[in-house]
């Protein structure tokens, strides 16, 4: 299950939470990859969706506050 959120942390946590979820998600691949139904893989696809969304976000909030600091450092 992902553990990770964006929300209340800052952005470099936020990253990490989500580099961690990404190494948990493969640990579970790599153990059950010879029993998975396409229900758990169904699952695992899923679960990686909702990482790369995470990260998607996390990316358009680094890009905003990047864009703020340039704005701030032209004036």
């Amino acid at each position: 299950m992902i553990k990770s959120g964006v929300k209340d942390v800052s952005d470099e946590t936020a990253v990490y939470g989500i580099l961690e979820d990404v190494k948990d998600l493969t640990q579970k691949i790599r153990d059950y990859e010879g029993e998975a139904d396409q229900e758990l893989v169904i699952n695992w696809v899923y679960d990686t969706l909702k990482l790369v969304e995470k990260l998607g976000k996390v990316m358009e909030e680094f890009e905003e506050k990047f864009e703020l600091l340039e704005e701030s450092l032209e004036k």
